[in-house]
């Protein structure tokens, strides 16, 4: 019995496949005669199943990429249509490798040899093939795409010098989706897309693009060889130097030298984490970017931003304490550690975090003017039980006279710090008013006099 329902399912399965490839076929004959609104309900029907699937053939995810990019085109959809040729060149171009599943019947494709192999070794295949693709519908399209996309980069670079970063990011973008489907150095231009929308402060386009660049594994780096055409004296780029050399032996050019252009993956990086700051978002590429540079102040103060603007304390707390591994000197981390505690009402662990960014940065007067805030803090707690012993018993006397005492002596402790912070500005209304009013709760009247003075000229 079990035999039968899985010899029922495995023809399920070539069913599926069969099916999926015949209406890619419908779609690419509807749209061959002129009938597109047909084509596109064909493809709606696989459109959903193709990330999914592994036994559609390179040959029919072709004709379905190929269909899509048309029917974009013809919509005016270009970015989009950009996209889809992009895609097809995926499976027009290079290897791809093949296995048969003996058990379902059916032959499977993977990109890589390591997916090949890794699938073959759970279950009963076939040894996996390694097929070379050919291009079928790329030539038809490749003098079309070819000036689109020159026209598109053209357009990119004139939106570039005048501002319009929206639009330079948008033809940028497309262009690189272009170049990709023909072969080209796609992941330059998706850069500049991303520049552009980074330019601009559209936050969101900008990290779309960049996480979509980190997910490729782009760094920038490339290696190519110039050398000078002889008949015009122009300077001639080849993408690898057994060309190079073969045309310097055909006596075409002279001087071959190699160029190299060095990694923008840091810039990348760094990017990324400014538009989440940008957007106050977090997302979990920030773990794989920290995770390569664990030890690049500038970028682990960026993922604490992250961290801070997006809510997530905790995280924002570990990060800074790491941080201060990293720079033991730097003053910014201490005083953050020390305002998360504060916000956490651990006051103790605050106020020590205060007193080390003074002591690595004297000069940091919001760490003084906190350290001073978190010493009086329990003053509010006293003046409820001074306001609730006004009577004229000996309890309440007591009462009264043990927490007018005790808020006297904060503020005697919290003056060396208000002093301080005033000293460092003294223009500064504020920093003025803050210690007229601990000089007054602390009984020091010679200097609060003194200070008021300061205070109303500081406040016309």
């Amino acid at each position: 019995m079990k035999k039968l329902i899985y010899g029922i399912s495995a023809l399920l399965l070539a069913g599926g496949a069969f099916a999926q490839e015949k209406e890619i076929d419908a779609a690419l004959k509807a749209y061959e005669s002129n009938n597109a609104a047909a084509a596109k309900a064909e493809l709606n029907k696989v459109s959903g199943q193709l990330n999914s699937s592994i036994t559609i053939s390179p040959k029919s995810m072709a004709k379905y990429y190929y269909v899509s990019g048309q029917i974009a085109l013809a919509e005016g959809n270009s970015i989009e249509a950009a996209k889809q040729f992009g895609e097809l060149a995926k499976y027009e171009n290079g290897v791809i490798y093949s296995v048969r599943n003996k058990s379902t019947k059916q032959t499977e494709y993977y990109a890589t040899q390591a997916e090949a192999d890794a699938a073959a070794a759970k279950g009963d295949y076939a040894k996996p093939k390694e097929e070379t693709l050919s291009p079928e519908y790329l030539p038809k399209i490749q003098d079309r795409l070819t000036a689109i996309a020159e026209k598109n980069l053209q357009a990119a670079n004139a939106a570039y010098g005048a501002n319009k970063n929206e639009e330079a990011g948008d033809k940028f973008l497309e262009a690189s989706y272009l170049v990709k489907a023909l072969g080209g150095n796609d992941q330059l231009i998706k850069f500049n897309a991303a520049l552009s929308y980074h330019r601009g402060e559209n936050y969101q386009k900008a990290f779309d693009v960049y996480n979509e660049l980190i997910k490729e594994g782009y760094t920038g780096e490339s290696t190519s060889w110039v050398a000078k055409e002889k008949e015009t004296g122009k300077e001639l780029t080849f993408a690898t130097k057994a060309e190079a050399d073969t045309q310097a032996k055909l006596g075409l050019v002279t001087g071959v030298k190699e160029v190299k252009t060095p990694s923008v993956e840091k810039d990348l990086y760094i990017n990324t984490l400014r538009t989440l700051v940008g957007l106050k978002k977090y997302d979990d590429v920030i773990e794989r970017i920290s995770k390569k540079f664990p030890n690049d102040t500038e970028i682990q103060t960026l993922i604490g931003n992250v961290y801070h603007n997006s809510g997530k304390a905790d995280l924002f707390l570990n990060k800074l304490i790491e941080n201060t591994k990293i720079s033991p000197n730097d003053a910014t981390n201490f005083y953050n550690i020390g305002v998360i505690y504060m916000e956490q009402n651990k006051e103790m662990e605050a106020l020590q975090n205060f007193d080390k960014a003074i002591q690595l940065d004297p000069k940091f007067k919001s760490a003084y003017t906190n350290a001073a805030l978190l010493i009086v803090k329990p003053e509010k707690e006293y003046v409820e039980i001074i306001n609730a012993n006004l009577g004229g018993t000996a309890k309440e006397k007591q009462l009264y006279q043990e927490f007018s005492k005790k808020r006297k002596d904060l503020y005697i402790k919290a003056i060396p710090y208000l002093e301080k912070a005033f000293e460092l500005d003294k223009n500064d209304y504020e920093s003025a008013r803050m210690l007229r009013q601990a000089y007054q709760a602390a009984e020091m009247f010679d200097q609060e006099d003194a200070m008021r003075i300061v205070e109303k000229s500081l406040q016309q």
